[in-house]
């Protein structure tokens, strides 16, 4: 009794000193999310942040996570692991000492206050190098994709192209016996460093160091979350879903770049990953880049005009057809409860972060691709390479239009089924 008194009392004599390292320790991220949050609005404060802080410390991050043997996995993969058994053992831990220690109400706070200390720092930190983002100058602006809105011609011809064009890719791709999108996986990654080559001569605001991105070990369980492909700015990886359909891998690895080379927004990554998908001269990436493209464009078409949708879409030779089944079957099978759940709480954390449109913002991405590309279609019977005619002829002054995202029938023998979002 008097030990477990003279402990009792050796914890009083302490309590006040970590009481105030706990309160500094814990002002320091506080203050940092103060002050993003109440000047988010300060575009040129973001920008600042963005162009001197964020981008070199993200790009520093994939230097290093990219180096030598650590190319070969994610990272953050690891990192996020190491965390969550950590989080476990500190939550064992703390009811043991809670049920068998003195103090008991003393060491639970204490305990609690550190595990919030360890989520505060994780916090402040993806606001500093990812949130502050969102509110710099737009990849739209940069480049003067902005857009008052697209018409129903432009979108048709345009629709058309990219169905065109995944018909012309579709036979350049590695296929097995069945017609199926047959792709190696690592070739494809291995391939990636070179996607943005063309794109940045055009839009000089995607250039940027190229870092392989990761495969992801847990490509399943981002599956059944229904998610792609995630970028995490604490470790400046791109970490992509190997186990979703290989035909839009490349879209897929094209978009988390992006946000690599600093576009924050989804919409705009959608964007910049199928444009430089398109102007890679590489066959894996140009097919991925058109039948994503054309899921966005097909999808927004069928709203403003349904026959023609259904018209371009009937055009669609059988290998298009065949990857364009295997990922809405695909993905089908993890049409569950967790997906609408996280789909919800990740529509949140866009509406949150600017993006209006929540998880709809994706095929916002419909306008930049138009506002670049329509223009050189309707002035031209013949569709034009993208990968050779890439200037952009855009209104800089305006605003682009949003379009909402649904699953029409698109064709008697097949159904549109949206790409699944990547999340950063």
């Amino acid at each position: 009794m008097a030990q477990e008194t003279a402990k009792k009392r050796r914890i009083r004599n302490t309590a006040a000193p970590r009481v105030s390292l706990y309160i500094f320790l814990a002002a320091i991220p506080i203050a940092l999310l103060a002050v993003l949050y109440f000047l988010q609005d300060n575009r040129e404060l973001m920008d600042w942040i963005a162009r001197h802080i964020a981008q070199p410390y993200m790009n520093g991050a994939a230097a290093v996570t990219s180096f030598g043997p650590l190319e070969q996995f994610s990272v953050m993969e690891v990192l996020l692991t190491i965390l969550i058994l950590w989080a476990l053992f500190f939550l064992i831990k703390t009811i043991v000492i809670v049920v068998r220690g003195p103090s008991r109400l003393y060491s639970l706070l204490s305990r609690l206050f550190a595990l919030a200390l360890v989520g505060l720092y994780i916090g402040s930190a993806f606001a500093l190098l990812w949130g502050a983002g969102y509110r710099s100058t737009t990849l739209a602006e940069k480049t003067g994709l902005q857009s008052p809105g697209v018409t129903t011609a432009q979108l048709e011809a345009v629709t058309q192209m990219f169905a065109d064009k995944a018909n012309e890719y579709a036979g350049k791709v590695e296929r097995d016996a069945g017609g199926h999108f047959n792709a190696d996986t690592s070739y494809m990654l291995a391939q990636s460093t070179g996607v943005y080559t063309n794109i940045e001569k055009t839009f000089p605001a995607l250039s940027g160091p190229a870092h392989r991105p990761k495969p992801m070990i847990y490509s399943k369980l981002m599956s059944l979350t229904g998610f792609t492909g995630v970028y995490v700015a604490l470790t400046g990886e791109a970490n992509v879903n190997v186990d979703a359909p290989g035909c839009l891998l490349p879209a897929t690895i094209a978009h988390e770049m992006a946000h690599q080379r600093g576009v924050h927004a989804e919409q705009e990554a959608n964007f910049a990953g199928i444009a430089a998908c398109m102007t890679s001269n590489i066959p894996t990436y140009q097919y991925s880049g058109y039948l994503s493209g054309l899921i966005y464009l097909s999808d927004a078409l069928y709203k403003a005009d349904a026959d023609a949708a259904s018209r371009i879409l009937s055009g669609l030779n059988d290998d298009v057809l065949t990857d364009w089944r295997d990922n809405h079957d695909y993905w089908a099978q993890y049409d569950t409860t967790a997906a609408e759940v996280v789909a919800a709480v990740y529509d949140s954390y866009l509406v949150a972060n600017g993006e209006e449109l929540g998880i709809n913002s994706y095929n916002a991405c419909v306008d930049m691709l138009v506002t670049w590309l329509g223009p050189q279609v309707t002035s031209s019977d013949a569709s034009p390479d993208p990968a050779t005619e890439t200037t952009p002829d855009a209104s800089p002054d305006a605003a682009p239009s949003t379009q909402p995202e649904t699953t029409p029938d698109a064709s008697p023998s097949t159904t549109t089924q949206a790409v699944r979002p990547d999340v950063s």
